[in-house]
């Protein structure tokens, strides 16, 4: 194996920290991802264990995770998918910090999850931006076409609505919707 495709296990992001996005090492590992994604959705469905084989090459974590094509990352190496989590069609990951989904989660179709915070200007030749993690806790459903923003913790048992943006961290067992998103009510959990 060369040195372009060689493993990376960390990348020279620090959260909060601005870093430049033509780094090499970004740069190689951004490429890695790409054609490990592109392998990953050319799968059929019923491909199952080489469907699981692609996703352990691509993600820090995913054991026990379905994830519907057409699925993208970024980088890969700093996405943590816990066991039994369910990803939609077209859900995007922008991990230059990490992000880390718990067990049992729901992601609905067109959902994209940035550790991305923002670039300084709008000028395109700009190549600064920082990072923060983001967390989802366990048994959280995320409806359909939701972006969830850098920084952002959602507590466990959540529930977001579909087409919310959210933009600040949610307490657990927490009804939220809208852009951004807001607090609608807490979920009382059933004991039976």
């Amino acid at each position: 194996m060369n040195a372009r495709h060689a493993p990376l296990n960390r990348l020279p992001v620090v959260p909060g920290i601005p870093y430049t996005t033509d780094d090499n090492v970004l740069i190689t590992a951004r490429e890695l991802a790409s054609n490990r994604c592109s392998a990953f959705n050319q799968l059929p469905p019923a491909a199952h264990a080489e469907r699981t084989l692609r996703l352990n090459e691509l993600l820090a974590k995913a054991k026990g995770v379905q994830v519907a094509s057409v699925f993208r990352v970024e980088y890969g190496i700093n996405t943590h998918i816990g066991k039994g989590t369910f990803l939609n069609h077209h859900v995007y990951f922008i991990d230059a910090c990490p992000i880390c989904i718990g067990n049992q989660v729901l992601i609905g179709p067109n959902t994209v999850i940035s550790s991305v915070e923002d670039r300084f200007s709008p000028d395109l030749n700009q190549r600064h931006e920082t990072a923060q993690p983001v967390m989802v806790g366990h048994r959280v459903w995320i409806g359909a076409n939701v972006h969830i923003a850098a920084g952002v913790t959602i507590g466990d048992n959540c529930v977001i609505g579909a087409g919310s943006l959210v933009t600040a961290s949610l307490p657990a067992n927490t009804l939220a919707y809208g852009r951004p998103a807001t607090a609608i009510r807490k979920i009382e959990q059933n004991t039976q």
